[in-house]
């Protein structure tokens, strides 16, 4: 299906045949070899397209719910739950978080483009050795509205919540960027990387180096 730009278009969209869905009681009286019963499947409503990534929308179609619909920055569960993507950071607004531990430091630049996405960049550097270099184009999970994720600060000790984006590649690749406002003491975005794949640089978690702090 052709992606639409415009702000008032309004598309539904199918789930595959083959996703996993609920199934009604009728369904479950039917004898398991009878070709007519009828599989339920999941229907997501769109506004606007161009505001979530599709991996978030193939996401939700792959949940046992019947219905999404997609406003701006509400997603509407079954016609009757409502919540909200995380406002962290703002659309269009581009972000310089950095840290050093160590030899090794750490920066990174993301700019969120819609609800869902962040276009990011990584530079490691350990000084004295080696350094690596990677940008890319991070998610958040489609099921963030089931439970928030939170960290603690190191410096206070305070927990906040964060919101999680992430991107796999080939070879078992992945970076998750957990982005936070630490709002006791600031409020300042914090970030915590999870992260492998970095050439000759020690895997990254959330324990073995510290948070990155926005410029």
């Amino acid at each position: 299906m052709a992606c639409n730009n415009s702000a008032t278009d309004q598309e539904s969209i199918p789930a595959p045949s083959h996703t996993i869905k609920p199934v009604s009681a009728d369904y479950l009286k039917n004898d398991k070899n009878d070709s007519n019963k009828v599989k339920r499947v999941t229907e997501i409503v769109v506004k606007n397209r161009a505001e979530y990534s599709e991996s978030f929308i193939q996401g939700l179609k792959e949940m046992d719910f019947e219905k999404f619909e997609l406003k701006d920055s509400l997603l509407l569960i079954n016609g009757k739950d409502t919540s909200y993507f995380p406002n962290i950071p703002k659309i269009g607004k581009q972000i310089v978080l950095t840290g050093r531990k160590g030899n090794l430091a750490i920066a990174l630049k993301i700019k969120r483009i819609n609800y869902t996405t962040i276009d990011y960049k990584i530079e490691m550097v350990e000084f004295g050795k080696t350094s690596h270099i990677q940008s890319g184009r991070a998610d958040i999970i489609s099921s963030f509205f089931l439970g928030g994720e939170s960290d603690e600060s190191e410096k206070t000790g305070n927990v906040y919540f964060v919101a999680e984006y992430s991107e796999h590649k080939e070879k078992n690749c992945y970076t998750y960027i957990r982005l936070g406002y630490e709002e006791k003491t600031g409020p300042y975005l914090l970030g915590k990387l999870k992260k492998n794949c970095n050439g000759k640089i020690k895997d990254i978690n959330i324990n073995n180096f510290t948070a990155l702090i926005e410029k």
